[in-house]
């Protein structure tokens, strides 16, 4: 009798990089990762708006994709998100004004203040302001939390001083 192909290795299976897994949902460990962030101040942004979405109708909001390089070198990475420049109103459309939007993350020194899981489906929302006033909410659909390392050759500035 034969094994019914139960022995045959599927190529390529153990290839696949754990530490590219991104999330959809928030769990204990999630919620842990990101409450060490509460408070952190947004020092730098990589931000790629979708293409697809410039052909879109234009009641359909952008997407992007960005990263978010937190003080203490968090990062969060954001996929297929979009913004809204009030936490009551519509999101924001199209690249230049995401570009703007998205920018004042680091212009205006903001902080993350605030996190919760979008819908029973899944995604993230981040509030992000100063003072306690949010300034910017943030939906992803996917994300993921990891670190960065600051290049201190350009003399940037060095954020380790508590200021207390």
């Amino acid at each position: 009798m034969g094994d019914n192909g139960k022995d045959m290795e599927i190529e390529g299976l153990e290839e696949m990089p754990e530490e590219e897994v991104t999330y959809t949902a928030l769990d204990d460990e999630r919620r842990e990762e990101l409450d060490a962030m509460i408070d952190l101040k947004v020092v730098g942004i990589e931000l790629e708006v979708w293409d697809e979405d410039e052909e879109g109708s234009p009641e359909e909001p952008s997407l992007f994709d960005c990263d978010l390089y937190l003080d203490e070198g968090q990062a969060l990475e954001l996929y297929a998100a979009v913004a809204y420049p009030d936490p009551e109103g519509d999101p924001i459309r199209g690249a230049d004004p995401i570009f703007d939007l998205v920018g004042k993350l680091v212009d205006d020194e903001l902080v993350l203040l605030d996190y919760q899981q979008a819908d029973e489906e899944g995604g993230l929302l981040l509030a992000f302001g100063k003072d306690e006033e949010v300034s910017l909410v943030v939906l992803a659909n996917e994300w993921m939390v990891s670190e960065w390392e600051a290049d201190d050759e350009e003399g940037d500035e060095d954020d380790e001083d508590d200021g207390a």
